[in-house]
């Protein structure tokens, strides 16, 4: 909060400008968007507002310029308003801050409140942005899984403790230097930023942070803070001030219990906040001042996320004015007040760290602005056992998206030893043998106490609703448990009924720094591992329990979630109108998808692979969700590879079914015709592609009208000659035998001829077994040297006609016979 001043004017401009000043002045008060960033977190920003003042002929032309950047980025943004105000002598406005308060009138949350204070020490201590930001969480966590009755020594002691488990070693020389005091003053709301955010003058706050808090062994935190906070409030003069401090102990104490009891209610997106602001006259003469317009405040004096929805104006005693649309100017006379509340409907606030929203107001020249800001913070859930003072949240097995399953009945979560005989390090042995603990525990016993949910170290561990899918698993270090290199598999198993797949990640053992062991987490199957990355290898810790009653084990918890998806996301059938066909039919197709995951399927991709000789019917395409018809987009990557595009989305249970004409050419393929179709969608949950298929479907072919099959005819004979043609007086030879490419066997007849019809076109191989005729040998051609082969080459053209002959001579043949003048043939084996 800081005071208007009447601006100071060199002497040598007072003598120019006295007989033009008039009775009155007139202020311009404008909100401007704070561009110094002194940034909270990456989304938050503080700025301030360069002013300049120029006295021109009885008025002061005030200039606004403003630079802004984000998160460290170069660039700059400037932008500039000129407004003409005459000030009169005696004149002097001073801005007040009189707090925020919910629609309702309430004291806004007092989680919000203190979160101010406890992010300012912790950015103080060392602290990164996003590290203040994520202790600040934790440490309300903390807090809130202690009983009211926790003494203060027991918090700050708890809360060091989990930021230490947070952090790890790296943050604990940081941690261990954290002032006890300042930390609980923070969380008593004693600190500036929490007394500004409650809207207390620079003198009171003064006044308030002159006390702290120490750590103290007996009696309640709660009651500690009371106590403190009313010998504070009877040092203060101010009603408003007294009576919003005062409230402020039951506040937090109420809202601590509904973390407790998982009904926390906080400020979040939609809420309607009242910023409010008094403008006191303490000068001489009347001012007048130009209040802006809802749209000015929203787009120049809005901090964060949230739209200015109305303002409200008025004195003491008399009814509140809401402001128009265009501004309006007020009269305040001298000694007077004017209060002016904003009320602004909170945006979108993010759900796992702190938020914040202020809006600044400014008027005149010099130091003369306003800012109030308030910090949102996000639902917290802990952990309401009071027994459990260890890693919160533990494992967990969730859904594909992260969400919660509605049933964790039959679900088991288990630990293996991996086979050492598998190279790969993928496959389970045995169970492993965790040490059994206890839950409550017997000192007498010599049975270490447990954790929950998981209190007897059982493996497997049986998931349960009342825990919400969540388990844990002591290692014990006596045992070897812990060894660098060592390797697990987590195997989350679902329900023999489940629709969903089982999961197995490799846990293998790294590092140890001090109370932290590293371990490395390996999907074996393929899928992220968790909603939170698409990473399927990440890098997390094992804890060691800082427990008396352990010590000896060295237990170490385990903290890894794990999700686990549907078996069957998607499924595709393909089916068609008829069983046979003949060339020139037109086969009617149908493909249907149906959506088997627990979330909505979008963004379909279908690619089918039609047997050769077949078409697709273009204009022939349908596609029906519902009995609705949808758009399909058809694409040909080759004669015969389609895809089919569908841009809809099918809820779980629900099919998509397209079916479209392919035609039947003549030069298909007879026999058994066969075409494939795929499947690719994308997940709403988590974007993840599922997909499905082959889906076939077989057709037979048959020949119809329209015959390409044609004839082998040959025979097998002995040639005399070795021209290797049958001429008279050269026999055939009976019960040889032929093999073709098929495996097909064939027996000449007592001619020595055989044949094969029905063979379909193109080339063909046949061999000759001469162990089926043991009494003849390969006759010699002297005319074609390719001859002098037992296999033969032959081509049938479609419904053609095609010989394929073998030339034999006896093993004890005569000798090769003389040519005469007119059978003579001179060998030609270049041909």
């Amino acid at each position: 909060m800081v005071s208007l001043k009447k601006t100071s004017l060199p002497d040598w401009w007072s003598a120019s400008i006295t007989n033009h000043l008039s009775q009155f002045t007139t202020i311009f008060m404008s909100t401007m968007l704070l561009t110094t960033l002194t940034a909270l977190k990456p989304n938050q920003a503080v700025a301030e507002t360069v002013l300049s003042c120029n006295i021109i002929s009885g008025s002061q032309n005030l200039t606004n310029n403003a630079i802004a950047s984000y998160n460290n980025h170069p660039s700059l943004n400037s932008a500039s308003n000129k407004t003409n105000i005459g000030i009169a002598t005696g004149s002097s406005i001073q801005i007040n801050n009189l707090g925020i308060v919910q629609e309702t009138g309430e004291l806004v949350s007092a989680l919000s409140i203190i979160s101010g204070g406890l992010l300012a020490e912790y950015q103080q201590q060392g602290f990164s942005i996003e590290e203040a930001n994520q202790a600040v969480l934790d440490t309300i966590s903390t807090w809130a899984q202690l009983s009211a009755d926790a003494t203060s020594a027991t918090v700050i002691a708890s809360i060091k403790q989990s930021l230490l488990e947070k952090f790890g070693s790296d943050q604990a020389e940081l941690i261990n230097q954290l002032s006890d005091s300042s930390i609980l003053t923070a969380l008593a709301g004693l600190t500036s930023p929490s007394l500004e955010t409650l809207g207390f003058s620079p003198e009171e706050i003064a006044t308030v942070t002159q006390t702290a808090i120490t750590p103290q062994t007996e009696g309640s935190f709660s009651a500690q803070i009371q106590t403190v906070i009313a010998s504070v409030v009877s040092e203060l003069s101010r009603p408003e001030a007294q009576a919003q401090l005062s409230a402020l102990p039951e506040s937090l104490a109420v809202e601590l219990e509904q973390i407790r009891q998982g009904t926390q209610t906080p400020i979040a997106s939609g809420s309607v906040l009242s910023f409010r602001f008094s403008l006191d006259n303490t000068g001489t003469s009347a001012t007048s001042i130009e209040l802006p317009n809802i749209q000015t405040l929203t787009e120049s004096g809005l901090v964060g996320a949230g739209e200015v929805i109305g303002v409200t104006f008025g004195f003491p005693g008399e009814a509140e004015q809401t402001l128009t649309d265009t501004g309006q100017s007020v009269l305040i006379p001298a000694g007077q007040t004017l209060t002016l509340s904003t009320q602004v409907r909170v945006g979108e606030t993010a759900e796992k760290e702190i938020t914040s929203i202020g809006l600044n107001l400014q008027s005149g020249c010099g130091e003369i602005n306003s800012v109030q800001s308030i910090n949102l913070v996000p639902s917290i859930v802990v952990d309401d056992d009071p027994n459990s003072e260890l890693i919160d949240p533990r494992g967990q097995v969730s859904g594909c998206a992260g969400e919660l399953l509605a049933d964790y009945l039959g679900f088991s979560v288990a630990l293996f030893e991996v086979n050492s005989s598998d190279p790969t390090l993928s496959e389970p042995a045995g169970l492993t043998l965790l040490t059994t603990t206890e839950l409550p525990d017997d000192p007498n016993n010599n049975v270490p106490a447990g954790i929950t949910p998981n209190t007897q170290n059982s493996n497997p561990f049986f998931l349960t609703n009342e825990d919400e899918g969540q388990y844990s698993f002591l290692f014990d270090d006596g045992r070897g448990q812990l060894e660098l290199g060592r390797n697990y598999i987590l195997v989350v198993e679902p329900p023999d009924d489940s629709t969903f797949n089982q999961r197995q990640v490799r846990l293998t053992i790294g590092e140890r720094q001090g109370d932290i062991v590293e371990y490395v987490a390996t999907s074996l199957d393929g899928r992220p591992i968790s909603a939170e990355s698409e990473d399927t290898t990440v890098t997390g810790q094992i804890v060691l329990v800082e427990d008396a009653e352990r010590i000896g084990l060295n237990l170490a918890v385990l903290d890894l979630s794990a999700d686990i998806c549907d078996a069957e996301e998607i499924s595709i059938t393909k089916t068609a109108d008829r069983a046979s066909a003949e060339p020139g039919d037109i086969v009617l197709y149908r493909i249907a998808v149906q959506n088997l995951a627990t979330s909505p399927l979008t963004n379909f991709q279908i690619t089918d692979r039609l047997p050769p000789g077949f078409s697709l019917e273009g204009e022939t395409v349908l596609g029906e969700v519902n009995s609705n018809l949808v758009e399909i987009e058809t694409t040909l990557t080759s004669e015969r590879v389609v895809n089919f595009s569908a841009n809809t989305t099918l809820e779980q249970g629900e099919s998509l079914t397209l079916v479209y004409a392919a035609k039947i050419s003549p030069d298909a393929l007879r026999g058994e015709a066969e075409n494939s179709a795929t499947v690719n969608a994308q997940r709403n949950d988590n974007n993840q592609i599922v997909q499905d298929g082959p889906a076939v479907y077989r057709l037979n072919l048959e020949s119809g009208i329209i015959r390409d099959a044609g004839i082998l005819i040959g025979r097998v004979f002995v040639d005399h000659n070795f021209d290797g043609e049958q001429q008279s007086g050269e026999p055939g030879v009976p019960n040889a035998v032929i093999y073709l490419e098929n495996g097909n066997r064939i027996i000449t007849d007592a001619d020595g001829l055989f044949s094969v019809s029905n063979m379909l076109p193109g080339y063909h191989t046949g061999v000759l077994d001469l162990t089926s005729i043991p009494e003849y040998e390969l006759a010699p051609n002297l005319r074609f040297i390719e001859r002098n082969s037992s296999s033969r080459l032959v081509n049938l053209a479609p419904g053609g006609l095609v010989r394929m002959n073998f030339a034999v001579t006896p093993t004890a043949a005569e000798e090769t016979p003389e040519a005469d003048s007119e059978t003579s043939v001179t060998p030609d084996l270049q041909k």
